[in-house]
């Protein structure tokens, strides 16, 4: 009997786990949070459970990362320009150098769709602080 309920539990989480996708998310990996680095900074990124394509198509699920600097995150639902503080990879690049000055600096890393649009999810963005020397 301990083993039939032992088994039927292993089988209930093993289901559980199959049952509840994990939620996409983006994460810089270089620098790290706190990090003191020089210019030009070689910043990198990856992404779980989103799949990274180059910009134009909306594919769900997918998209293209951007990385604003010194400046909020952009509201989910808004479209993300692309100027000197918002950095377009709609190439789909996972990797980039930014030329930046001494001092502290906010890099906000952040997923949209195909059109540039702000995707909604708690890990669809991802802020960090650096000091550059």
């Amino acid at each position: 009997m301990k083993r039939l309920v032992l088994l039927s539990v292993v089988a209930l989480l093993a289901l559980a786990a199959c049952a509840a996708p994990a939620a996409p998310q983006v994460t810089f990996t270089e620098p790290k949070d706190g990090a003191t680095v020089a210019s030009p900074v070689k910043v990198k990124w990856a992404a779980q459970n989103f799949r990274v394509e180059p910009a134009g198509a909306v594919n769900a699920g997918a998209g293209h990362l951007h990385v604003m600097v010194d400046t909020p995150c952009i509201a989910v639902g808004q479209v993300i320009v692309n100027d000197d503080t918002h950095k377009h990879y709609g190439k789909a690049q996972m990797e980039a150098e930014l030329t930046l000055t001494p001092g502290k600096h906010t890099l906000c890393l952040q997923a949209a769709d195909g059109a540039h649009v702000a995707l909604t999810g708690a890990g669809m963005t991802q802020q960090i602080t650096i000091t550059v020397q």
